[in-house]
């Protein structure tokens, strides 16, 4: 029996690009992974749409970063050991 190859999805790390800290934090997450975790400014055209088709209108994601792997979302202090996890994927993919 063969293993059909399907693409894995890549996760999102959603944080916020108005923040010098939260932008320095993206940019090493996404440099430790070997750019495996595709980072989003949550105030970008991309992040807006994302954040619009992830979250519901009473949520408030704005507060912390998001770790978006498929459709689970992790966020804050909740999303550190799967953004570890992440990091090790991008470095062994």
């Amino acid at each position: 029996m063969e293993e059909s190859s399907l693409p894995l999805a890549r996760p999102i790390l959603l944080y916020d690009n108005d923040c010098g800290i939260c932008s320095r934090f993206a940019h090493i997450v996404g440099r430790s992974s070997k750019g495996w975790i595709d980072t989003v400014g949550l105030f970008t055209k991309r992040g807006v749409r994302i954040k619009s088709d992830f979250f519901d209108p009473n949520d408030r994601p704005d507060d912390n970063f998001w770790l978006l792997v498929g459709d689970v979302g992790y966020g804050g202090r909740s999303g550190l050991l799967p953004l570890a996890r992440e990091i090790v994927r991008g470095l062994v993919i």
